[in-house]
């Protein structure tokens, strides 16, 4: 009898997902999770740096949080946010990353609904 094989979500990156988790649905419900727990907090401080306009806290809380979109299949935010935390050393400032961050915020913050539907179908 064969194995039936869990499918990602067509918007996530589900060739490497499946390289990276290799059917292991419990591993990847864990990483999952802890994405969902923590990346409104997360983004609530780069939006905090990014309003107050302190571009290294800014740059420091992008750095910190961009491989994680990788493990949870979103690794073009990866490069988006690779694209902001360089864009930051290059001009020291936050309003020369404006509008990639503006673009980048509004892709995660759609896409995160997708990670927590994601999760609810790997717990089950």
């Amino acid at each position: 009898m064969s194995e039936v094989k869990y499918a990602f979500d067509s918007r996530l990156d589900t060739d490497y997902l499946e390289s990276l988790y290799e059917g292991d649905k419990e591993h990847a419900s864990m990483i999952f999770e802890q994405f969902s727990l923590a990346i409104r907090g997360q983004l609530q401080e780069i939006e905090y740096h990014f309003a107050e306009g302190n571009s290294e806290q800014f740059r420091l809380k992008v750095h910190k949080v961009k491989p994680t979109f990788s493990f949870v299949g979103l690794p073009n935010l990866t490069s988006q946010a690779e694209l902001i935390e360089n864009q930051c050393i290059e001009y020291a400032s936050v309003g020369h990353v404006a509008q990639l961050y503006i673009d980048f915020r509004n892709n995660v913050l759609e896409l995160i609904p997708v990670i927590e539907n994601e999760l609810e179908k790997l717990k089950v």
